[in-house]
């Protein structure tokens, strides 16, 4: 039996396991949260009640904002009880137990470890993403919580876009590895988790994490290659499994924007397929309009034609929600969408430029817009910063705007944060170790451009060689400096190992023969 083979069939519906299960579970509780299990085993499928969720959420939002975090989750999770596919919850969730965490919040106890929000597999979803939050940096705590998801996912066919909460919460795991000590057993779990919701970008990923970590395992090398051939066919349709057959990587195409992804029943981009899905989400919030989650569902299908006009009503809206609820959140999804609309004119001055080259006005409005772009971006990821301490991933995308704006020293105190987080990790030394050059500071580069290769999990990888790179130029530069034989040495044999592996990578052939006449001056 091939390595995939064992998963075929595992928990999708009609399968033995589903039906054993009662193939999903009727109730969304009452109004305190509690699970309603008298139709565990009928089959009636789940039900959910975003008016009796919002009030939950509403609740877990002020008494986040006044420093009650413990119960601000106990709050989100009962909300998400009644509505367990909405993504904007989960992360609303995430970000007060991060500030959680820095006020010094402590772990979940025995008991509450161990306490039943209820028999349904989404409430054992919820018990563990309630131990998760208090405690976001346990990366068994996140596991178990990925594994119930996956479990939920199974169980509860009728609830389509909750794949995409199990996708979320295994990125992250992903992420969080990278500091374990021992991550190879966490990593194959992880792998066959995403393979069971057909997540292969993410398996072959934790694959190739796992494989570095014992890259002599023949069995794993050739369970990479199944992975790969089946994320192969699966990017290229070839599969042709559509998102009401439970295929949510058909339409995830970046874990990075997950916030701003239609969660909706098809994968379709034409224009008339995205014109329905505003029609229907229209209809939908004009039932409700206090209804904030449908709203940005609405805003976010308005985003999906790509249009100045549709984008400018989502901005609109988005706005009024932020003025009248002040969550911040909204903000930055408006942020987001300006952003969107900044690139996409980069890119038509671009084009323009590019077809009528000795046009000067056009330059000058070409590096125009890239100034105006670049602060406002500067100001949108201040703010922020200041809105999200505890969010490194937010302080690097500020910390490579201030790079690209010039303000080094500036850039070096974000990235210095930013590489505490597990995801930005190796691009935030890399980032730093080319600030640390510029700034000709060769020891703190190389010291830096070091750490970075050695947490970076594949060095045969883009990033992987692009840390190589500067750190060979970092030593050379400081063998020319000092005259030092030593340091040239161990520049050649990182330039040697970049062109091993990719001899036409960027201009390495060139450079590797430089660096080994420096060896050879240097060498008397």
């Amino acid at each position: 039996m091939g390595f995939l083979d064992k998963f075929k069939g595992k928990g999708k519906p009609g399968s033995a396991e589903t039906a054993a299960a009662g193939g999903g579970v009727s109730g969304a509780g009452d109004g305190n949260g509690a699970a309603d299990s008298s139709g565990g085993a009928s089959g009636g499928g789940f039900k959910p009640d975003p008016r009796k969720a919002r009030k939950f959420f509403e609740y877990g939002q002020t008494t986040a904002d006044s420093g009650n975090f413990d119960y601000s989750i106990e709050c989100y999770i009962n909300g998400l009880r009644h509505e367990p596919e909405s993504m904007p919850q989960h992360e609303a969730l995430y970000e007060v137990a991060k500030r959680r965490k820095v006020k010094g919040g402590k772990p979940a106890g025995f008991g509450e470890k161990h306490k039943s929000l209820g028999p349904r597999p989404v409430d054992k979803m919820l018990q563990m993403e309630k131990v998760w939050a208090k405690d976001i940096l346990n990366a068994s705590a996140m596991l178990d919580f990925f594994s119930e998801a996956v479990e939920a996912v199974d169980k509860h066919p009728d609830l389509k876009n909750l794949a995409e909460v199990a996708y979320w919460i295994g990125g992250l795991l992903l992420d969080s590895l990278a500091t374990v000590k021992r991550p190879k057993p966490m990593l194959i779990k992880a792998r066959d988790l995403f393979v069971r919701i057909e997540a292969f970008d993410k398996a072959v990923d934790a694959c190739r994490r796992a494989l570095a970590h014992d890259p002599s395992n023949n069995d794993l090398m050739q369970e990479l290659k199944q992975l790969e051939a089946s994320n192969a066919m699966q990017a290229g349709g070839y599969n042709k499994t559509s998102a009401e057959e439970g295929g949510f990587r058909q339409f995830v195409r970046d874990a990075g924007k997950q916030q701003a992804l239609e969660q909706d029943d098809t994968v379709s981009k034409t224009s008339s397929m995205v014109d329905q899905i505003i029609a229907r989400r229209r209809t939908e919030y004009e039932e409700d309009p206090e209804d904030l989650d449908r709203m940005l569902k609405l805003a976010n299908a308005l985003v999906q034609k790509e249009t100045d006009a549709e984008e400018n009503e989502a901005i609109k809206m988005l706005d009024a929600a932020f003025e009248e609820t002040s969550s911040y959140r909204f903000k930055v999804r408006a942020g987001d969408i300006r952003m969107k609309q900044m690139n996409r004119r980069l890119r038509e001055l671009r084009h323009q430029l590019k077809e009528n080259p000795g046009d000067e006005q056009l330059k000058q409005r070409f590096e125009q817009h890239r100034r105006d772009q670049l602060t406002f971006e500067l100001n949108e990821f201040a703010e922020r910063v200041k809105n999200y301490p505890t969010d490194l991933a937010i302080r690097f995308e500020l910390g490579l705007r201030l790079y690209l704006a010039g303000q080094i020293d500036e850039a070096i105190g974000a990235f210095q944060q930013a590489k505490a987080e597990p995801k930005h990790r190796s691009i935030s030394h890399a980032y730093l170790g080319q600030c640390y050059l510029q700034k000709d500071w060769l020891d703190e580069a190389i010291g830096t451009l070091e750490d970075g290769l050695d947490q970076h999990p594949v060095k045969s990888d883009r990033q992987g060689l692009e840390l190589q790179y500067m750190l060979m130029n970092a030593y050379e530069k400081s063998a020319e400096r000092n005259n030092n034989l030593e340091q040239a040495q161990k520049a050649r044999e990182i330039g040697s190992s970049i062109l091993q592996t990719n001899i036409n990578y960027r201009d390495i052939r060139d450079r590797v023969e430089k660096v080994r006449a420096l060896v050879d001056r240097l060498s008397g």
